[in-house]
C-alpha cells in the first residue's frame, strides 16, 4: 500500500547499542551522523520545507471543520509528491519504495475522493440535522451506510495522517540539525567523551521533550547464524525528530557520539572516549599528487591527532573551566560567560589555523582581563 502514515513512520529495533532496521544493523548514532552529512546536500532539507510550506492548504482545517475544498485537496496531493521525492534522499527513508509511495499519494489526493469525502460530510449535515421527532422513530438508522461510513473515516484519517507527517518533517529537520550542531560545537567542553561526561551536555542542548513513540519488546537473533533469540526493544516512532533523537540517546549511553572532522568538514560517529579530530575518510586536498585520508593530513600540516597534547585547546579548555566556575558563582552572569566562551573558541579556531597569531597573541587574547574587555567591547 505504500507508505504507512497511519501507523507510524518508521519501526526499529535496538539492543546492547545497536539499531536494526530495513534488515540491516548499525552502531546506535549511525542515522544521526547520516543526516547530519545528507542536510544540505542537493538541498535535501530545503526541498523538503519549500513544498511543505505549500502543502497544506489548510486542508487539515477543513476536515476539522467538515467541508473540503476538492482543488485545494488535489494540489496538496502534488506538493506531497514533490516531498516524498526527496524523501528517500534521508535515511532510514532510503529503504523505502518511493514509487510505491508516490502512487500511494496520488491515489489519496484525487478528485474521486474529495467528492466522496464531501458527500460525507453532506449526509453527516443532513444527519445532524434531523429534529428529535425524526431521531425518536429511527429515521436516521435508514440514511447511515455503516460501511461507507467506517471507509470514509479510515480515509479522513488516512489523509490527515499523511498531513501531519509532511507538516511536522521540515520542522524535525531544521530543529534536529540545529540541536546536534550545538551539541557537537560544545564537545570539547567535556573532560572526557563518555556518558558522563556527556550526557549533561545533551540534556542541556535538547532539554526535557516528550517523544511520541510505542514500545514494544521482540526477539531478535544476534547474528544470522545465531539460532536463539534475545529480547530486544521494537520502537514504531510517529516523528523523524522522535527516530532521530532515540538514536542519539541510545548511542551516547554506548558512547556513540557524533563528530565533526575539521579537514572534510563531515561529520562522524566516534565510538569510544577517545579524542580523535579527524575522520578516516579521505580529504578533499592532494599532496604531491596523492590523495590523502583526513588523519594523513592533519598529519601533514602538523596538527595533533590527540586533543589533549595540543597546547591551543589546552588554553582554551582552562579558560573556558574558569569561565563557568565564575558563572555557577555568580561573580559573572551567565549571559556574559556565553558570549566569553563563544570569543574564546573564536580565538582558538583562528589560532589553528593562523600560527602566527598562535605563537604571538593567542595566549595573550585568552587571559581573563584581556577577554573579559573584548567581551564587553563586542
Amino acid at each position: 500500500m505504500g507508505f504507512p502514515f497511519s501507523a507510524g513512520i518508521l519501526t526499529a529495533d535496538y539492543r546492547d547499542g545497536c539499531v536494526y532496521l530495513g534488515g540491516k544493523k548499525h552502531p546506535a548514532g549511525y542515522f544521526v551522523v547520516q543526516f547530519l552529512n545528507q542536510y544540505y546536500v542537493n538541498d535535501t532539507a530545503a526541498r523538503i520545507a519549500v513544498f511543505r510550506d505549500a502543502v497544506c492548504y489548510h486542508i487539515l482545517d477543513q476536515l476539522r471543520y467538515g467541508y473540503l475544498n476538492i482543488a485545494e485537496h488535489e494540489k496538496t496531493g502534488r506538493n506531497m509528491a514533490e516531498i516524498m521525492k526527496a524523501l528517500p534522499m534521508l535515511p532510514p527513508f532510503d529503504t523505502l519504495d518511493a514509487e510505491a509511495i508516490r502512487d500511494h499519494i496520488s491515489a489519496l489526493f484525487t478528485e474521486t475522493n474529495g467528492e466522496r469525502i464531501c458527500a460525507y460530510f453532506r449526509s453527516r449535515a443532513e444527519i445532524g440535522s434531523m429534529g428529535q421527532d425524526e431521531i425518536a422513530v429511527g429515521t436516521q438508522d435508514q440514511k447511515i451506510d455503516k460501511k461507507n461510513v467506517a471507509e470514509l473515516e479510515a480515509l479522513i484519517s488516512e489523509v490527515q495522517a499523511a498531513l501531519r507527517f509532511s507538516d511536522a518533517l521540515a520542522d524535525d529537520l531544521i530543529r534536529a540539525q540545529a540541536q546536534f550542531k550545538a551539541f557537537v560545537s560544545r564537545l570539547d567542553e567535556a573532560a572526557r567523551f563518555d556518558e558522563k561526561h556527556l550526557l549533561p551536555i545533551a540534556l542541556e542542548v535538547f532539554g526535557a521533550a516528550p517523544l511520541p513513540l510505542t514500545v514494544e519488546y521482540t526477539g531478535l537473533k544476534k547474528n544470522r547464524a545465531s539460532t536463539d533469540e534475545t529480547v530486544a526493544r521494537r520502537l514504531c516512532f510517529d516523528r523523524y525528530y522522535s527516530f532521530l533523537l532515540t538514536d542519539f540517546f541510545e548511542g551516547l549511553h554506548y558512547g556513540h557520539y557524533p563528530r565533526r572532522c575539521p579537514i572534510c568538514d563531515k561529520y562522524f560517529l566516534m565510538q569510544s572516549a577517545r579524542r580523535t579530530v579527524y575522520c578516516s575518510g579521505m580529504s578533499p586536498y592532494v599532496v604531491r599528487k596523492q590523495p590523502l585520508s583526513c588523519r594523513a593530513y592533519g598529519a601533514y600540516i602538523h596538527r595533533k591527532e590527540r586533543a589533549e597534547n595540543d597546547p591551543i585547546t589546552d588554553i582554551y579548555k582552562r579558560r573556558c573551566a574558569a569561565i563557568r566556575s565564575e558563572a555557577s558563582r555568580g561573580t559573572i552572569t551567565k549571559e556574559f560567560a556565553a558570549s566569553a566562551q563563544k570569543l574564546a573558541k573564536e580565538h582558538k579556531q583562528r589560532a589553528q589555523s593562523d600560527h602566527d597569531y598562535a605563537v604571538t597573541q593567542y595566549e595573550k587574547d585568552l587571559e581573563r582581563v584581556k577577554l573579559y574587555h573584548d567581551t564587553e567591547q563586542r
